[in-house]
């Protein structure tokens, strides 16, 4: 799961794992797939709030370091709205996210097959059962418990049944559309 941890300050993909060939469950690790440059630090060391300037900022994304001065037409293009003057702080750590996945493709943030399964030496000849990046997150802040949601209930049966079409993926609200936008 591609995301931006609060916590850590940094943007992480998350290795979660539920099944028989893990002898832990849940939350197993993280990767860290792009990061602050010392010389422009996109988080204040103190505050850690976002310090990014959106007419220019630079990151280092995997092993590469990449430096942009988008346009707000750039960031249009990118569905993301640039309604503050430029300067420190005027990118938000989600529109930093946003962008860059636009730019430069989701493949390069998310783990390859081979890369997810060298996490999981008991799972060598695992194939990949179901992938999505569009499904009904359970809305636990409004108490809808995963038993209740679709997609958690229709995989279940697929795995149950070893039948990956019976996999619903509901109404998608995990695209980041959904996010909330900073004001």
């Amino acid at each position: 799961m591609l995301g931006f941890s609060t916590k850590e300050i940094e943007f992480v993909n998350s290795i979660y794992v539920f099944g028989s060939c893990s002898e832990k469950q849940g939350l197993i690790g993280e990767e860290i797939p792009l990061c602050s440059l010392p010389d422009q630090p996109l988080f204040d060391a103190e505050t850690n709030e976002c310090i990014a300037d959106w007419s220019h900022w630079k990151a280092n994304v995997g092993n590469e370091e990449v430096s942009f001065s988008p346009t707000r037409e750039e960031y249009t293009e990118a569905g993301i709205v640039i309604n503050r003057e430029p300067g420190p702080g005027s990118l938000s750590e989600i529109s930093l996210l946003r962008f860059l996945v636009h730019r430069l493709g989701k493949e390069r943030f998310f783990m390859s097959d081979e890369g997810l399964l060298s996490h999981f030496p008991m799972c060598k000849n695992l194939k990949k059962f179901v992938q999505t990046t569009q499904w009904e997150h359970p809305d636990l802040a409004n108490e809808e418990r995963p038993s209740q949601n679709i997609s958690i209930r229709s995989l279940v049966d697929a795995l149950s049944c070893k039948n990956p079409s019976l996999f619903e993926p509901g109404l998608s609200n995990t695209h980041w559309t959904y996010w909330l936008q900073p004001t």
